[in-house]
């Protein structure tokens, strides 16, 4: 569809010329001749962008930008003027006008700013969808658990979340979902309509990992040419997730513990201190506790973090909420592939019961998506799309692949051996059974 503009401005021939020239650009022009004409015209077609002509007959055009941005905050609009006054056009940007242009102006340049308004608001539209995709996905009901233990930490952090100044500690293994937790606390609070930005400590070089919170200054370091800003100035307004602080060095805690007391910190090479309002989640798969007792974390920024304290439990520890969980994933992972959400079948519930699930929630999510990817779409998803995952389910338990292994043969014998028949049971192709049986013989898989 095309762009819609709307231009208000009294003069004719004005409105002729633009008309002319930038329907030609591909975009749906409206005039107006009047404040009151282009208003009524704003509220009944929602143009994306206006141009707004300030000496109009019937009212100031400072008034009609006020008028409008009142009633959509999102209203893009172009401010032009015959007045070179530049007080005008210091007013019109602090009432919101995105642009502001004297009369007689360079028409390419109008169309340059049209152009890369209609770009800013995609932007601004493709962004608010996504933080809308986002905040329904990321909810504390898609947390919901009925492990008692589990469930009152949610709590918690449901009350957290309304308190955007609060700073969290998540703890919790590898695959636990304490990225999940983070966001869904993000989304819950005031500043949801603002940034989540995460990093993980662990994966920045500590060389680098410095200027990557703060930012630098130019020529604060060999290679940096120019100012950059840190995700602490990036997540303004918004949350800032650290994820494995507990690889932060020494120096770069020091900092950090300034940012929580102070508010502010300066970018690396600078002497400019810089105020930030971001909530801060750190974030850990070890116990920050040993790590403070080891000397190898600062202990007033351990007590500094855990303002609001929530130990996310493993997925073994709440053996409740694993078919639940699954179900909620199975969804998830189907809607996202555009499928239709099988079963699980009696045997893969089984399976899931019977294992370890070592790599917590984030494991169980990756057999799901296998098992849909390897399942054709008929009949419940069977051991035989599941991975062959190896380790221990509780002590002396089967693992997955023996429990797949198990069923298939079960299957196959109930089947009198035939093959055809047993993969139609099972739900898979006749070539994926055999590529089994196959591994079986061989000793594979064991």
């Amino acid at each position: 569809m095309a762009k819609h503009l709307l231009v208000i401005d009294d003069d004719p021939a004005v409105r002729r010329s633009l008309a002319a020239a930038l329907e030609g650009d591909g975009l749906r022009v409206t005039l107006a001749a009047t404040a009151a004409e282009g208003q009524a015209l704003y509220l009944r077609e929602t143009p994306d962008v206006v141009v707004l002509d300030l000496f109009l007959p019937d009212r100031h055009g400072l008034e009609v930008l006020k008028t409008l941005r009142a009633g959509d905050p999102e209203a893009a609009v172009i401010v032009v003027t015959a007045s070179d006054d530049v007080r005008d056009g210091v007013e019109a940007m602090k009432l919101g006008a995105l642009e502001y242009l004297v009369k007689p102006y360079d028409l390419d340049a109008l169309r340059v700013l049209i152009g890369r308004t209609v770009s800013r608001q995609r932007e601004v539209q493709e962004l608010g969808a996504h933080r809308r995709q986002q905040s329904q996905r990321y909810t504390f009901e898609a947390l919901a658990s009925e492990n008692p233990a589990c469930a009152a930490m949610v709590a918690t952090a449901r009350k957290l979340a309304t308190s955007p100044t609060v700073t969290l500690l998540l703890e919790g293994e590898t695959g636990v979902g304490k990225e999940f937790m983070a966001r869904a606390v993000h989304h819950a609070s005031p500043r949801a309509a603002g940034p989540f930005t995460a990093i993980s400590c662990a994966a920045i070089p500590e060389t680098l990992l410095e200027s990557e919170l703060f930012g630098h200054e130019a020529g604060a370091f060999t290679d940096a040419r120019s100012r950059k800003r840190g995700l602490f100035e990036l997540a303004e307004g918004g949350t800032l997730l650290l994820d494995e602080v507990a690889e932060m060095v020494p120096a770069t805690q020091a900092k950090f513990l300034r940012v929580i007391e102070a508010r502010s910190f300066r970018r690396v090479g600078g002497t400019e201190d810089l105020t930030v309002d971001t909530r801060i989640i750190a974030a850990t798969n070890a116990v920050l506790e040993r790590a403070v007792e080891a000397k190898r974390f600062r202990e007033d920024l351990y007590y500094r973090l855990k303002v609001g304290h929530l130990v996310i439990p493993p997925l073994r520890d709440r053996p409740e909420d694993l078919l639940p969980l699954a179900g909620r994933l199975l969804a998830d992972i189907c809607r996202e592939l555009r499928r239709p959400v099988p079963a699980l079948s009696p045997a893969v519930q089984e399976a899931f019961r019977a294992y370890h699930w070592p790599g917590n929630v984030r494991e169980l999510r990756n057999v799901l998506e296998r098992a849909v990817i390897l399942h054709e779409g008929t009949g419940s998803i069977e051991p035989a799309h599941l991975p062959p995952l190896s380790g221990p389910a509780t002590a002396g338990s089967a693992t997955l692949t023996d429990i797949e292994r198990e069923h298939i043969l079960r299957v196959l014998e109930h089947h009198g051996g035939n093959q055809t028949k047993a993969a139609k049971a099972l739900g898979i192709s006749r070539n994926t059974l055999w590529e089994k049986l196959k591994q079986y013989r061989s000793g594979g898989n064991r």
